[in-house]
């Protein structure tokens, strides 16, 4: 029960805070107070009119040209399979993970048992390589933040889309070493019952983590993605 009551506030505050960037970075209407209860006011009103719009214009068509918009696609061949089978795997680890974990108190078993321990080995392989690959772009941070008082105000804590990139990423291979040690060292005759039960809620939690953090980051960069688009 704490791991779903968990789960649903870490994702609906994941939701809310990406959803007050994209009203933050594109309403001009967003900057014209200072104060609080007016931004939150305007925000609520812009997000149930995006919500309303968004249901509207969905439709499988319309989600399938969306994905082939992707810049994935225009990827290099072995770029392209890399990232494919990454994005792949993590998907189907969250959704099975997550879904039996909340709604079937039995937990994981049978062949999508089979296929998550399947797609946890893909995803280890390709986190190694997107890590060893991709990791150099994700070092240096565009802009550190001083150490003032200024940092107790949420407007000037030098939060930048770019850095809060780089923390998701970082964050996000940290917990997938994590899923992958969880995983693997209940496997070895190491740990008795109590520490298989330890390890099963310190999986949860890590992929809990991850799900967030990989969440931030492709929300990031898609809305990158987006303004960069002619028109």
């Amino acid at each position: 029960m704490l791991f779903t009551i968990l789960t649903v506030l870490g994702l609906a505050a994941t939701f809310l805070g990406l959803a007050f960037h994209r009203f933050w970075t594109t309403r001009p209407e967003a900057r014209t107070t200072l104060i609080y209860a007016d931004v939150v006011r305007m925000f609520f009103a812009w997000l149930a009119l995006r919500t309303v719009q968004m249901a509207r214009r969905a439709s499988p068509r319309a989600w399938w040209a969306y994905i082939k918009g992707l810049p994935l696609w225009r990827e290099p061949v072995l770029e392209k399979w890399l990232f494919i089978c990454f994005y792949g795997s993590f998907l189907y680890l969250a959704a099975s993970g997550f879904f039996f974990g909340i709604f079937i108190p039995r937990g994981l078993f049978g062949y999508p048992l089979v296929a998550h321990v399947m797609a946890g080995g893909l995803f280890a392989v390709c986190l190694t390589i997107v890590v060893l690959f991709k990791g150099r772009d994700f070092i240096a941070v565009p802009k550190p933040a001083s150490l003032s008082l200024s940092i107790l105000d949420p407007r000037k804590m030098g939060i930048t889309r770019a850095r809060v990139k780089l923390w998701a990423f970082w964050l996000f291979a940290a917990a997938g070493v994590l899923l992958i040690l969880s995983a693997l060292l209940p496997m070895l005759p190491l740990l008795r019952t109590p520490g298989q039960r330890f390890m099963l809620e310190f999986h949860r939690y890590s992929a809990l983590v991850s799900l967030v953090a990989a969440t931030v980051f492709a929300a990031l960069a898609l809305f990158e993605s987006a303004v960069k688009q002619p028109g």
